[in-house]
């Protein structure tokens, strides 16, 4: 398993060598980070040596992405790049396929939209499987093409309802109820983005299908993000002809486990702003870790050439590619054993 994880990482370092791509290795360690709500992060400090009192210590804090590094080096140089490195994410489960520590790959493209970065993403799976495997023993159900579908045909095909005619939270309560999720809830109180989290863990997720990869397209606008967004005309159930309002992104399933996340870049200054008001907001009040935002984010999305960044876990894909249902079979000292 030593080896296979070691091919594993050095053919996914060649195919993005091979595409053009700078390969970058950014700090671990950061005094700020992207506010995010959805995450808690590790935090840690910097002694000085010789030095006492209130000063001697600067506190740091482990990346749970190195987004907030990659983006500069793009605003900067205007250029593609990848990078294989260990981030960490605190207070989050621990088990088959989660672990506070894990190994990212993340790719920026630029001059491309998040359709490209998918094609590129069935590329690399394709290389991927070609290099390591023979084909009467490669895995099955990973191989490319992936199967396609927005976000909101994903809820029709597997929760029994359109997102686009349900506008509001009393719209999702009632799918979640007629869903059987209702157990100790009272959907009164929540938010339109948490029904929807709660009915595509629990019903949607559970049911794509396993014999081919499939990406789920085009999230609701809802749902905040800093992926560029985009509005489309649709019909709804009543025939009333509207809007819907969606962001520019993808996630990657792969045998029904969450392999990548991707987004065309925001880069309006005015909606990066908004969001990281509202989500630094957010973490300074509810985060069991709050820590500073990034000075400056906003301005150096807008420096960024228009692209798109992916962020795959590679633990996992390696997973699948061994065959294997824990991450932990495939690390060479887990620390899930710790912990």
């Amino acid at each position: 398993m030593l080896k296979f994880r070691a091919s594993c990482i050095q053919a996914t370092r060649s195919f993005f060598i091979n595409k053009g791509y700078l390969e970058t290795d950014t700090p671990a360690l950061s005094p700020r980070l992207i506010p995010e709500t959805c995450l808690e992060v590790f935090r840690t400090e910097y002694r000085k040596p010789w030095q006492e009192g209130s000063d001697a210590s600067v506190p740091l804090f482990l990346v749970p992405s190195p987004e907030v590094y990659l983006k500069q080096i793009i605003a900067d140089h205007g250029i593609s790049l990848f990078q294989i490195s260990k981030c960490y994410r605190n207070a989050e489960s621990v088990g088959r396929i989660h672990s506070p520590e894990f190994t990212m790959l993340e790719y920026y493209t630029v001059y491309a939209g998040y359709l490209k970065s998918l094609d590129i993403t069935e590329a690399l799976v394709t290389y991927l499987l070609d290099t390591l495997f023979i084909p009467e023993n490669e895995p099955l159900g990973l191989r490319p093409p992936f199967i396609r579908m927005t976000m909101n045909e994903a809820f029709r095909s597997y929760a029994g309802f359109s997102l686009v005619d349900c506008p509001e939270p009393a719209d999702l309560a009632r799918h979640a109820q007629r869903l059987g999720l209702n157990d100790a809830h009272n959907f009164s109180q929540w938010s339109w983005d948490d029904l929807y989290e709660l009915i595509l863990v629990h019903t949607v997720e559970p049911a794509l299908p396993h014999d081919q990869p499939i990406a789920i397209l085009d999230y609701p606008a809802a749902v905040p993000c800093l992926a560029a967004g985009k509005t489309q005309e649709v019909t709804r159930k009543d025939k009333r002809t509207g809007e819907w309002k969606t962001k520019e992104r993808w996630e990657l399933y792969m045998k029904g486990v969450e392999i990548a996340n991707c987004y065309t870049e925001e880069r309006n200054e005015k909606e990066i702003t908004q969001y990281i008001e509202a989500e630094d907001s957010l973490k300074q009040q509810t985060a069991r870790i709050p820590h500073p935002p990034v000075t400056g984010f906003s301005a150096i999305c807008a420096k960024m050439p228009p692209c798109s960044g992916s962020a795959l876990g590679l633990d996992r894909l390696i997973m699948l590619l061994a065959g294997k249902s824990s991450i932990d079979t495939v690390l060479p000292f887990p620390l899930t054993d710790a912990i």
